[in-house]
């Protein structure tokens, strides 16, 4: 029986995957998902064979077959990412109301890294669609909606105080809205005790990056990844 739900698991999150690979090709040119994927540098369509996830990006050998620019490695990584950290939540979790909020939260997750990675953006209708769900979630699960509350406001209190003395002391922005809206998330949805868990790696590997990074005084550093990592160690390795 196992094996069939890994089974299923694995497919879906493979669908899941390739469709979130549209919503983050189509994000910054402001498509709809619906609209037909194309090459970012000759904006030439995309053969339908190469449309196929993980398939199509060997078949293409990630590059456009017309212009040879490199097709984003992220269309390849997502598709095998999805099922496999939906496998991980399975695993733990089994068919518990905890797997289906975490796998939204995950699903949120992905999306939220690759968008802050490349475009240095966490997107509104993202987090603030989770948030509904996990407020509603926290009428019915294990957290209590109080619990969640607590959650979230000592995650976006915390954020918004460093922000505030980042800028005090700096007279740059360190953390943006969306980083706040995305804890605040994470704080609905895991509790106190694993949303600070969640802050401490996030800075953590936050802190060790910026160290070692040779543009952190002129490029943005995508902490809203960082997050997203911390989130699923977290989730992984915690209890609430």
């Amino acid at each position: 029986m196992w094996i069939l739900w890994i089974s299923i698991i694995t497919i879906a999150g493979i669908l899941i995957g390739w469709v979130c690979t549209k919503i983050i090709s189509q994000f910054h040119r402001r498509r709809s998902i619906f609209h037909p994927l194309s090459c970012e540098k000759c904006s030439s369509p995309i053969k339908p064979l190469y449309k196929f996830p993980i398939i199509g990006y060997f078949l293409s050998q990630g590059k456009c077959s017309k212009c040879g620019a490199k097709v984003p490695s992220f269309v390849f990584v997502i598709p095998i990412i999805t099922p496999l950290l939906l496998i991980l939540l399975f695993v733990k979790f089994h068919f518990s109301l905890s797997f289906f909020q975490y796998s939204l939260l995950i699903i949120a997750g992905i999306l939220i890294f690759f968008l802050d990675l490349y475009h240095r953006i966490i997107p509104d209708m993202i987090t603030l669609s989770i948030i509904l769900v996990a407020l509603i979630f926290s009428f019915f699960n294990d957290l209590g909606f109080w619990a969640a509350l607590r959650g979230g406001a000592f995650g976006a209190g915390f954020f918004i105080l460093i922000a505030f003395i980042f800028r005090f002391i700096t007279k740059r922005e360190g953390l943006g809205g969306g980083d706040i809206k995305l804890i605040f998330l994470i704080g609905l949805s895991l509790g106190f005790k694993l949303t600070f868990l969640t802050i401490f790696l996030s800075s953590l590997i936050g802190m060790i990056l910026y160290a070692f990074s040779k543009v952190r005084h002129t490029v943005l550093i995508p902490f809203g990844s960082f997050i997203v990592i911390a989130m699923f160690v977290s989730i992984m390795t915690g209890n609430r």
